[in-house]
C-alpha cells in the first residue's frame, strides 16, 4: 500500500542552511564490506564506482536507500533524542527524480513524503528534504533516486537536524589487543584515513590501544595512544583503558570498548557521537550489532540477555540484513541486558559510580558490567561490527572461562536461585554431553573450571593470569587447517540426518553412549567408508552421531577446519568420577563460597585493586 503525501516539482534547489549531521550515507568498500544490499538497492542502469565511491546512473537507473546502513530509522531517534524534525541532502549531478518514502515498522504501509525533480549540471550538494516533522511516523524514512538522463552521479548524502548538539560529548575509544597486530594496524589505518576527511570530528574522540602482548610499535598520532599493559586478559585490558581515561580528569564524557579482532566501518564512531550529542538521556548506553565476518549480511545478534538456566540468549540472531523485512524488524525494540564488548559505549561516570570490570580474564566481563551499571542499552541499525562467529572459536579454554566465570556471576547476582542443585546441574549436564561425544579435553576443562571456582575469589587473582591462561589453553580439541584430516561430505550429511527411535535412545543412554559396551560391539574404522569413522558438525554435534564409532572428525564446513577425537573408556570414567566428586564438594562448599564472592566484589572492582594487579606505577 502506497500513500501519497505531496508531489512538488522543483527545477533546481540550492543549499540554504547548514544543519547538524545525524547520519551520513555510507557506501560499500572493498576493504570493509562489498555486500551492496546493505548500503543501497539498484537496477541494471546503475553502476557503483568503488574507487571513487560514486553511484553512476544512466536514464532509468534507480537507487534506493531503504537499507540497513542508509535508511533513517525513526523510532529510536524519536524516543531517545531531542530530534523532532529532519532534513536530507545529497551530493549529485544530473536530472533526477528524488522521492522520499516512509515505511512503517511492520512494513505494511509505504507513504510518499516528498518527490522532487532536480536538474543539476555539476556535482554539488542539494537539500532534498527540509525541516520535516517526523513525529507522526514510525519505521524508516529513506531516499530513492531515479535518473531522468544518462551520466547522473551521486557521491554523498546525509540526514540532518536543526537541533543544537551537546559539544561536551567526547569519546574515548578503548581497544584491547593481544598479539593481533594485523587487525589493529588495519583498523587504525581505516580510522586515520576517515578522520583526515572529517577534520571537524578529530576533536570529538581519541583512541587508547591497550597492548596486552607488548608487541605493537609506537603509533605516531596525537589522537591514538598506545599503552603497554600486563596481560590480564580482556578484563584487564579494558580496566587499564578505563583507568587511563579516568586520569584525563573529565576530558571524556563516554567510553567505547572495542575488541581488537573486529572489522568496522569508521562512520559508526561518528554516528555514535551524533546520537549521543542529541540524546535526551545522559546515562544512555549504545551497543552494536555483531555481524558475521564470513557472511557479512547475517546478524549474529543485536544484543542479548542472560538466562539463569540456558546462559546467553542472543536477540534477533541469523537476520539477513539484505532483506527489507528483516531490516525493519531489526529495529523493533526488544529486551536486552548486555551488549558485547566488541563495541559498547557508556558514560564515563558509570565507572566512578559502579567501579571497574571484574577480573574474569575473558568471558562474562561484559555481561557482569552491563548488569552492574544497569543502564538502558540502545542498538541502532547501521551501528555494527563484523566478527568471526563464536561457534568457530569454541575450544576447551573458552569453555573453561565460560563455566568458571558464569558460576561466579550466578553467585554474585542470583545467590538465592543458584542453589547447590542448580550449580551441579549447571556444570554436570554439559560435561556429560562432552564425554558422551568423546570430547574428553573439553569435559576436563569444565572440571578445571569448577575446581577453580570452588577455590574461591582469592585464588582467582593469586597467580599470574597469563600463566593460568597458558595452562588452560593447551588443547588438541581445537579446529585447525590440516590436509591430513580426511573429510567425506556424504558422511557429514549422513550425521546431520541421523535419527533414532525411543528404544534405541534408551539403549544408548543405558550404556552411557557406548562406554559400557565391549569392544567387539563397535564399528570398524579401517577405511573412510567404515561406520567406525564418523564425521560430525563441529558446532552442532549430538551423542547419537558418535555412538559405536571409534574415531570422530569434528568438522567446520564453513572454515574447512577440524580435529579428530577417539573413543576412550578410561578417560570417560576418570572424568565422570571427578565430576561426581565435585558434586559432593559443591554441596558442602557453595553456601559459604557465594558469600565470599559477594564480600570481595567491591575490592576486586576498585581502582586500587586494578592498579596493583596490573602493576601500574604511581604517576
Amino acid at each position: 500500500m502506497v500513500n501519497q503525501l505531496e508531489l512538488p516539482t522543483i527545477c533546481h534547489i540550492t543549499q540554504n542552511k547548514i544543519f547538524n549531521h545525524l547520519q551520513n550515507i555510507i557506501f560499500p568498500r572493498t576493504d570493509i564490506c562489498t555486500v551492496e544490499e546493505l548500503f543501497f538497492r539498484s537496477n541494471a542502469q546503475v553502476l557503483f564506482d568503488y574507487e571513487n565511491q560514486t553511484l553512476e546512473l544512466n536514464q532509468g537507473g534507480i537507487v534506493s536507500f531503504d537499507t540497513y546502513f542508509n535508511a533513517f530509522y525513526v523510532d529510536s531517534w524519536q524516543e531517545y533524542t531531542k530530534v523532532k524534525t529532519i532534513g536530507a541532502s545529497l551530493k549529485l549531478k544530473g536530472s533526477l527524480k528524488i522521492s522520499i518514502y516512509n515505511i512503517d515498522r511492520l512494513g505494511e504501509t509505504k507513504t510518499v513524503l516528498s518527490q522532487k525533480i532536480i536538474n543539476n549540471q555539476k556535482i554539488e550538494e542539494i537539500t532534498v528534504l527540509d525541516n520535516f516533522d517526523i513525529s507522526a511516523y514510525t519505521g524508516m524514512i529513506y531516499l530513492e533516486i531515479e535518473a531522468l538522463e544518462n551520466m547522473c552521479q551521486i557521491s554523498a548524502g546525509y540526514f540532518s537536524t536543526f537541533i543544537e548538539t551537546d559539544i561536551n560529548v567526547k569519546i574515548a575509544v578503548v581497544i584491547c589487543t593481544y598479539k593481533r597486530e594485523n587487525y589493529v594496524y588495519k583498523n587504525m589505518k581505516l580510522l586515520e584515513e576517515y578522520l583526515l576527511e572529517k577534520t571537524e570530528f578529530i576533536k570529538r574522540l581519541e583512541v587508547f590501544i591497550i597492548d596486552n602482548g607488548n608487541t605493537l610499535e609506537q603509533l605516531d598520532s596525537h589522537i591514538i595512544h598506545l599503552i603497554p599493559n600486563k596481560n590480564a586478559g580482556g578484563s584487564g585490558g579494558f580496566a587499564r583503558g578505563m583507568l587511563e581515561v579516568l586520569q584525563q580528569q573529565d576530558k571524556f564524557s563516554h567510553i567505547i570498548l572495542m575488541d581488537d579482532d573486529v572489522l568496522f566501518e569508521p562512520a559508526i564512531l561518528e554516528r555514535t557521537w551524533n546520537f549521543l550529542s542529541v540524546a535526551n538521556q545522559k546515562e544512555i548506553c549504545l551497543g552494536s550489532s555483531m555481524l558475521r565476518l564470513d557472511k557479512k549480511y547475517i546478524q549474529h545478534e543485536k544484543g542479548a540477555y542472560w538466562n539463569r538456566d540456558k546462559g546467553f540468549i542472543p536477540v534477533k540472531p541469523n537476520m539477513d540484513l539484505r532483506k527489507l523485512t528483516d531490516t525493519l524488524f531489526n529495529e523493533v525494540d526488544e529486551y536486552i541486558d548486555y551488549s558485547g564488548w566488541w563495541f559498547f559505549c557508556f558514560p564515563v561516570n558509570s565507572i566512578k559510580d559502579y567501579g571497574l570490570p571484574y577480573p574474569f580474564f575473558i568471558k562474562m566481563d561484559d555481561v557482569e558490567f552491563c548488569r552492574r551499571i544497569g543502564k538502558k542499552i540502545i542498538i541502532l541499525n547501521g551501528i555494527c561490527v563484523w566478527h568471526e562467529p563464536f561457534e568457530n572459536k569454541k575450544n576447551p579454554s573458552i569453555e573453561y572461562y565460560f563455566f568458571r566465570n558464569s558460576m561466579i556471576y550466578h553467585s554474585l547476582y542470583f545467590p538465592k536461585e543458584f542453589s547447590s542443585s542448580k550449580a551441579i546441574k549447571w556444570f554436570l549436564k554439559p560435561l556429560l554431553k562432552e564425554i558422551f561425544c568423546y570430547r574428553y579435553e573439553t569435559a576436563e576443562s569444565i572440571i578445571k573450571a569448577t575446581v577453580d571456582f570452588l577455590k574461591g575469589p582469592d585464588a582467582l587473582v593469586a597467580n599470574q593470569p597469563e600463566e593460568k591462561h597458558k595452562e588452560v589453553s593447551t588443547s588438541t580439541e581445537k579446529t585447525t587447517k590440516n590436509s591430513q584430516l580426511p573429510f567425506v561430505y556424504n558422511k557429514y550429511i549422513a550425521s546431520l540426518e541421523k535419527s533414532e527411535n525411543k528404544l534405541h535412545r534408551f539403549f544408548r543412554l543405558l550404556t552411557l553412549n557406548g562406554h559400557l559396551l565391549p569392544n567387539w560391539f563397535f564399528f570398524a574404522d579401517d577405511t573412510l567408508s567404515d561406520k567406525g569413522y564418523s564425521i560430525v558438525p563441529f558446532g552442532n554435534s549430538r551423542p547419537l552421531n558418535v555412538f559405536r564409532a571409534k574415531k570422530v572428525l569434528y568438522y567446520n564446513l564453513q572454515t574447512q577446519e577440524g580435529f579428530i577425537v577417539k573413543f576412550s573408556r578410561s578417560r570417560f570414567f576418570l572424568v565422570l568420577i571427578n565430576a561426581l566428586w565435585l558434586t559432593l564438594v559443591m554441596l558442602l562448599k557453595l553456601p559459604k563460597l557465594k558469600k565470599l564472592y559477594i564480600n570481595s566484589f567491591s575490592e576486586f572492582t576498585s581502582q586500587a585493586f586494578w592498579e596493583k594487579y596490573l602493576e601500574i606505577e604511581a604517576k
